[in-house]
């Protein structure tokens, strides 16, 4: 239903709200990978590639829906860490895959845990069901405004032809 204007309160509004949310959750986070040496964009393209095996900069970036600079420069620091390898694609010669490499597995692991324990204390304040509830109503919110509430979606044809 949408807000009559007059009646909306900026300050309690479903945006403004999962905005603060947002960056109070991306903040928690952050602390808690900082001594990995990884943002937690970059641990978000670890765990993909873990997941899906190997993928180019701009199959992560369409599957994540961040811009393939960013993916770029993200993945530099994967390397410069020696998170990742990459190698030219087997048939595409001018498309590079990227790959985990053990200290990447590694990483993805104690960066899993770490996300773990910071999901741990965000469902520990809400009512039994709560956590289900939220992730539900916001997934719901996703495949309005994008179609989809898969972050990786555009990533599955490529991956399972």
């Amino acid at each position: 239903m949408p807000h009559d204007s007059a009646e909306f309160s900026w300050w309690n509004g479903l945006p403004y709200t999962l905005w603060r949310a947002h960056n109070a959750v991306n903040r928690v986070l952050h602390d808690a990978i900082k001594d990995l040496g990884v943002t937690v964009t970059q641990l978000g393209l670890a765990v993909h590639l873990d997941q899906l095996g190997a993928l180019s900069a701009s199959d992560l970036a369409r599957g994540i829906h961040v811009t393939p600079q960013s993916v770029a420069t993200a993945l530099a620091r994967l390397d410069k860490l020696g998170w990742v390898n990459h190698q030219p694609h087997p048939v595409h010669g001018r498309v590079v895959l990227f790959t985990l490499t053990e200290r990447g597995r590694e990483g993805v692991r104690d960066g899993s845990a770490r996300m773990a324990e910071v999901t741990d204390r965000m469902t520990s304040v809400l009512s039994d069901g709560g956590a289900e509830t939220v992730v539900r109503e916001l997934r719901r919110i996703l495949v309005e405004l994008e179609g989809s509430d898969r972050p990786t979606e555009t990533l599955w044809p490529i991956r399972n032809p």
